[in-house]
């Protein structure tokens, strides 16, 4: 261990347990809020460079945790700091192997906020294999993001709309090439409601 971080071994632990996945997102933001954290995490900052040299505010400014590539992105930080402090620990990437599976079992015209992901498309079951978990999610995003005949091919990133807890049902899109009325060609994506027996349209444009 490095002498520059020795006096922090509270703070020092938080850090190993959320790498080893012992401490969840909440609570490593809660431990940011501590003086002492953010002090250890400037250990190594370089004057010249202090965004990119100091952990506390790579932290902070560049790795939202309540999105899951924020907690990917707050674990390679920590591993880095760790790594950098001489303090040993045992990594587990427990989001980022998470993402990964997440990536490789969801459909790429769907998108959803990680918090859907989650509480309606994750199983529950931790116990499962990952060939079992990414099949049963491949399943679940099939029943819920639900289309009439082909889903849509998106311009941008993915924007299914999702209402109450539920993604609307995909109809169509329609092509745009109106130069006296858009800078751009792009497509109208048309959405469903079920509940409400309503339409709701996605534009985006090249």
């Amino acid at each position: 261990m490095r002498p520059e971080v020795a006096a922090y071994q509270p703070q020092l632990d938080t850090l190993v347990g959320f790498v080893e996945g012992r401490v969840d997102g909440p609570a490593l933001d809660a431990a940011l809020s501590i003086e002492e954290m953010r002090t250890l995490l400037g250990v190594f900052e370089d004057p010249r460079y202090p965004a990119s040299t100091n952990a506390f505010r790579k932290l902070h400014d560049g790795a939202n945790r309540t999105s899951l590539g924020g907690l990917v992105n707050s674990e390679g930080i920590i591993e880095q700091f760790l790594w950098q402090a001489d303090v040993p620990c045992q990594p587990v990437k427990r989001y980022g192997d998470l993402y990964s599976l997440i990536l490789a079992a969801m459909p790429n015209y769907a998108d959803p906020p990680i918090e859907f992901i989650t509480e309606k498309i994750l199983p529950a079951d931790d116990t499962l294999s990952d060939a079992a978990k990414k099949k049963l999610i491949k399943q679940r995003a099939k029943e819920l993001f639900r289309y009439t005949d082909k889903p849509p091919r998106w311009i941008q990133g993915a924007d299914w709309p999702i209402r109450d807890g539920r993604p609307l049902v995909f109809v169509g899109q329609i092509a745009v090439d109106a130069p006296e009325l858009f800078h751009d060609k792009g497509a109208v994506y048309v959405f469903f409601e079920p509940a409400g027996g309503g339409f709701e349209t996605v534009a985006q444009f090249y």
